[in-house]
């Protein structure tokens, strides 16, 4: 393994494991902005980095795949798939600013 592999690889890990922390904290605040009363200040997360990080994560994982012969299905299902978590995110947004 060369060295630019070897950075890659720790570069690729760490986006997926931010991906995974970064939605499981997201889960975490949208469960507690849900709970949360009219009025109260409800904790904030990161809204979209995560989502993002998973995606450019897919992205580069599934040519790396293909390379040792694992062949997956719809490829740009898997690299889009990290972003739809953050639907939920737009969905809280306009329920706190509520009709004009």
């Amino acid at each position: 393994m060369t060295g630019g592999s070897l950075v890659g690889l720790i570069l690729l890990s760490m986006a997926w494991l931010f991906f995974a922390l970064g939605a499981v904290t997201n889960f975490s605040v949208l469960v507690a902005a849900r709970k949360a009363k009219e009025g109260e200040r409800a904790p904030a997360g990161i809204p979209f980095l995560p989502g993002v990080a998973g995606s450019l994560a897919a992205f580069f994982t599934i040519p790396a795949l293909g390379r040792y012969g694992v062949e997956v299905p719809w490829p740009w299902f898997w690299i889009l798939l990290p972003l739809v978590p953050e639907c939920g995110w737009l969905l809280v947004y306009f329920k706190r600013r509520g009709p004009r």
